[in-house]
């Protein structure tokens, strides 16, 4: 999955740094080995190395935003 800055993800149940009970991250910033996120209604962010990010995304711990948009069109 190709990352973009403020891609929004759902979090899971998966989740399970999840210290904020947040439903939704989004990606504020990116590079080659780290991405910082910033959690739904947060006003703090968090770093991850970009290869665990990207396992977590892989894991279902993370789903995209616009995926769930997707699948939710293809139903109708």
């Amino acid at each position: 999955m190709e990352l973009t800055k403020n891609m929004e993800f759902k979090l899971t149940k998966k989740f399970i740094p999840n210290f904020c009970n947040a439903k939704t991250l989004k990606i504020v910033d990116f590079n080659d080995s780290t991405v910082r996120i910033e959690m739904e209604d947060a006003r703090s962010w968090g770093v991850f190395p970009k290869l665990q990010f990207l396992s977590l995304i892989r894991t279902g711990a993370l789903v995209s935003v616009n995926d769930i948009v997707e699948q939710q069109g293809d139903t109708a």
